[in-house]
């Protein structure tokens, strides 16, 4: 791995340690690149990162950005859920506080966002995921698809026709839209039922881009096990994937 585009630090409550701290870690094993992407304030309701924080944080982000700009290319960006009436804050980010990088890391579903990928879930919420996923993807707003296989996590059905038809309708969307698809290496280290080699060799009948996501939440994170575990799930199902996003 020499990019890292998949990163929650202190700022968003369940990740552990400083920008700094994750900064130092990267260049310490060679990265070339690193984007933050703590999930993203809401005005209203549940935000990890909680929406009155935002200024706090958003200066501490660009304060590291320069001071490691020699070293290392800090990205901004956040993960985002795809709530069709957010986006216009999504945009509000990008264009005036010049967020490089959202990413699809879709958690919740349903028509009140109310339906969590971590719930036991019958066969009909694997369609409402797959669709609203790949509406997200439609909006043109996110650079790369997190985990998209995070909804068979407690799925009884294990890997049968639902899951694979709702797989299904998640790559061809990426590959349509030419959107890279992530292969997540925070499931390996919780022992989640992602990334799913099934779905991944399913992939590979799409012309798709990958990328591996350490989905760090600590520094040691950027550099462990578990990018090594996705990284050899690739290179076993044939996959390419790609080091550096353009």
């Amino acid at each position: 791995m020499i990019a890292n585009y998949h990163t929650h630090s202190r700022w968003c409550r369940h990740g552990k340690g400083e920008l700094e701290d994750f900064v130092q870690e990267a260049i310490h094993h060679g990265l070339k690149e690193i984007a933050f992407t703590e999930h993203v304030p809401h005005r209203e309701g549940f935000s990890w990162l909680p929406w009155e924080e935002f200024p706090m944080y958003d200066h501490a982000l660009n304060e590291v950005k320069q001071r490691f700009k020699d070293q290392i290319r800090v990205i901004k960006g956040f993960e985002c859920e795809y709530y069709p009436e957010d986006c216009d804050v999504y945009r509000m980010f990008i264009e005036e506080y010049g967020y490089e990088m959202l990413i699809l890391g879709h958690h919740n579903y349903g028509a009140a966002h109310d339906h969590s990928v971590f719930r036991t879930k019958p066969e009909e919420d694997l369609f409402i995921y797959a669709e609203e996923v790949c509406a997200g993807l439609e909006s043109g707003l996110f650079r790369f698809v997190a985990h998209p296989d995070c909804v068979l996590e407690k799925y009884a059905g294990g890997w049968d026709d639902a899951a694979e038809q709702a797989m299904r309708m998640i790559f061809a969307q990426c590959e349509k839209l030419d959107i890279p698809v992530e292969i997540n290496c925070g499931g390996i280290r919780s022992h989640r039922a992602y990334p799913s080699e099934d779905a991944f060799r399913l992939s590979g009948e799409y012309k798709l881009r990958y990328l591996v996501g350490s989905d760090a939440h600590r520094p040691q994170d950027l550099n462990d096990y578990a990018v090594q575990a996705a990284e050899d799930m690739a290179e076993r199902l044939n996959l390419t994937v790609t080091q550096i996003l353009k």
